[in-house]
């Protein structure tokens, strides 16, 4: 069940769940025209929790050259679960990320 919130808790909480849109949409267009590399959004996900709390994924498959079935394998290979967010992953997937996408 869902905690009753007032006016306000509602419109602050829409107007978050907007901005977290909005900052992952930036993202993955900046990814692919190649504005942003993979190390930068690692980097911004370790001081911005809404870049953090973004699926790998949605990254991954943004990235210029990956497709949907590249990014399944790709994911498959590293050993990284489809509903793994950024900051959830671990030193060696971070590397093996970083190295696929220098």
């Amino acid at each position: 069940m869902l905690p009753e919130m007032t006016d306000e808790q509602r419109a602050a909480a829409l107007e978050r769940a907007g901005l977290a849109r909005r900052t992952r949409a930036e993202i993955k267009a900046l990814l692919k025209t190649g504005s942003l590399t993979f190390t930068d959004v690692m980097e911004r996900a370790e001081e911005d929790d809404l870049v953090a709390g973004t699926r790998v994924k949605a990254i991954v498959v943004s990235m210029p050259g990956m497709g949907k079935i590249t990014t399944k394998r790709l994911m498959e290979e590293i050993g990284i679960s489809e509903t793994r967010k950024l900051r959830g992953l671990t030193p060696r997937q971070t590397k093996e990320l970083t190295d696929r996408f220098s």
